[in-house]
């Protein structure tokens, strides 16, 4: 039997996770971030809320979603503050909830079987926006790749490069090992690309409809996705914290 889901979030990812959604479980509403969701949810008798609405909106959304007793499946990142996060984390705990982050890029993380000294991924995309937000839209994927890494290699210090004009950025963590990971954007470029230590990011597998399935229908780890989800957003703000980096 399919499970009963709502999806709060119209937008073009949103529209992504509809399709997936609409096959693999019984969607009984989509709306967008304003509409007040308590009445669909509760006439609905629905199990789990996906959310995929703007990053600053998660904690209000996500929180709301919490309060009625329904698990809740969010796009990443969980919140832009930690501190949120890891409230929202401990409330889903406390109430006995499932709570997803969006992990899509786990499923590529099998293609790094061991860290080398020196490690690169490289990205290039053209975004045609004043401000392309490449950490939280494209580095906390990477670094979901790089994850068991980073766990059992600390980060010990990191160098930026920013070229805002050419939309390149470039960030270099020195891990304590003595190993290197090297992460650079393009932005400005017509052709696209996703490099992992010269592997090409690429598969014809429909991660995105296996990660949902895993979710609903499958036996996740989800206190280990909470914790990732944490981390990524702590290393993301000491980024930012550096730079004066605006969202």
């Amino acid at each position: 039997m399919k499970i009963k889901v709502g999806l709060i979030g119209k937008g073009k990812w949103g529209l992504k996770i509809k399709k997936k959604l609409a096959k693999i479980a019984d969607l009984k509403f989509v709306i967008g971030k304003k509409k007040n969701f308590f009445n669909d949810i509760k006439k609905n008798n629905i199990r789990w809320v996906f959310i995929a609405t703007p990053n600053t909106t998660h904690y209000s959304i996500v929180k709301k979603c919490l309060k009625t007793g329904i698990n809740v499946f969010c796009e990443k990142p969980l919140c832009l503050s930690l501190i949120q996060a890891k409230t929202l984390v401990n409330f889903a705990k406390k109430k006995n909830l499932k709570l997803y982050v969006s992990d899509l890029y786990s499923f590529y993380s099998s293609c790094l079987k061991k860290l080398n000294i020196k490690n690169n991924v490289y990205r290039a995309k053209f975004v045609n926006e004043k401000n392309p937000e490449f950490l939280n839209r494209l580095m906390y994927h990477d670094i979901c790749v790089f994850y068991k890494f980073f766990k059992k290699n600390p980060m010990k210090n990191f160098t930026i490069k920013l070229n805002k004009k050419k939309k390149i950025y470039e960030v270099l963590f020195s891990l304590k090992k003595k190993q290197e990971i090297k992460f650079e954007y393009n932005l400005n470029s017509k052709k696209k690309k996703h490099i992992i230590n010269d592997l090409t990011i690429k598969s014809k597998k429909d991660f995105l409809n296996k990660m949902i399935f895993n979710v609903l229908y499958k036996k996740v780890n989800f206190q280990e996705n909470n914790l990732k989800a944490l981390f990524i957003i702590k290393l993301l703000n000491t980024i930012k914290r550096k730079v004066n980096y605006v969202n």
